[in-house]
């Protein structure tokens, strides 16, 4: 064999020993690499603020034209209900007259925290005033909720007159029975505190004679 042959084959045996040593060699290394896990951040939600109730100081501090800017919140839920007899007066087909009588029950369901706002008729004539509410939207401003102050909890309670043991409200025109669970229903405001320190400083000089 001639000295070029033998040169020739040393030297692709020297190149391929080295390609499977490199090739091993980022085997191994990519097995020992640890894997990244990327963490998300995780999502900022933002916490609605606590409701607290309405006091009669907070309206002691208030004029009237802010009343009107407030959002105010219903502390429990309210049911309104209306009953109506209803009679119905037919001829079957054998003659006979048939009486059908009954009633109609109309409710309307305030829930707790519904968002109100003030809508007409308030009277700020009294001490602290009486404050109506209106739960309702599309311009409904003579469907309102009455409350007026109780200064032993200092807040706004429901409004309510009673017939024959009946609790009854007047919603728009018409008389309704109210009913709710638990105490009854008062005022409830978004109150946001915030600081605001102040410090006045002043320096005297003294006084000579």
């Amino acid at each position: 064999m001639k000295k070029t042959n033998v040169m020739l084959i040393i030297v692709a045996f020297l190149l391929i020993a080295g390609t499977n040593v490199g090739a091993g060699g980022r085997r191994q290394a990519a097995a020992a690499a640890p894997s990244v896990v990327l963490e998300s951040e995780p999502e900022f939600v933002a916490l609605p603020l606590p409701k607290t109730t309405f006091t009669i100081s907070m309206r002691r501090e208030l004029p009237d034209a802010e009343l009107n800017r407030i959002q105010f919140f219903l502390s429990n839920g309210i049911t309104l209900t209306q009953e109506a007899a209803r009679m119905n007066i037919k001829v079957d087909s054998t003659g006979k007259i048939v009486t059908t009588d009954g009633l109609d029950y109309n409710q309307i369901r305030i829930p707790a925290e519904t968002p109100g706002r003030l809508g007409v008729n308030n009277d700020y004539s009294s001490e602290y005033g009486i404050l109506a509410v209106c739960f309702e939207d599309n311009n409904m401003n003579n469907n309102v909720i009455y409350f007026q102050p109780n200064p032993e909890k200092d807040r706004y309670e429901l409004i309510f007159f009673s017939r024959d043991g009946t609790k009854l409200v007047k919603y728009g025109d018409l008389d309704y029975e109210v009913s709710y669970l638990r105490e009854i229903p008062y005022l409830l405001v978004i109150n946001e505190q915030q600081k605001d320190d102040r410090m006045n400083t002043r320096t005297v000089t003294g006084r000579h004679l």
